[in-house]
């Protein structure tokens, strides 16, 4: 689900800019750091209690993990929002196609590969 994937991106963007590893992270938070791992990979969702408990750990409150992860949401491109398509893979961003304006990637034609120089 898209908010599952803002979420895990607002919480592995908070955890980098801190400088903070997941090990670390997830001993402030008091939960494993495979757990930790899986949100932010979007294999997991977390619990509401996870969540809180990883919010406390930043020390914001729990509101303004999902409010970030809301207006992630809001700033992709309308046509990503409804066409189902991974923009996002482990919390960031894939591609940005932008004359589509969309971040699903446009077919590139491949060219004639470039042959090499004999080396003789």
């Amino acid at each position: 689900m898209p908010e599952c994937r803002a979420l895990a991106g607002v919480i592995r963007r908070r955890r980098e800019r801190r400088g903070w590893t997941l090990s670390e992270l997830a001993r402030r938070a008091g939960v494993s750091r495979q757990m930790l791992g899986g949100v932010e990979d979007d294999l997991k969702n977390p619990s509401l209690d996870t969540t809180s408990r990883i919010a406390a750990a930043f020390g914001i409150p729990l509101y303004q993990l999902h409010l970030e992860a809301w207006r992630w949401l809001q700033r992709q491109p309308a046509s990503c929002r409804k066409c189902h398509y991974s923009c996002v893979h482990r919390g960031r961003q894939k591609y940005l196609n932008e004359a589509r304006q969309c971040t699903r990637p446009q077919k590139i034609l491949s060219a004639a590969p470039a042959t090499r120089p004999d080396s003789r």
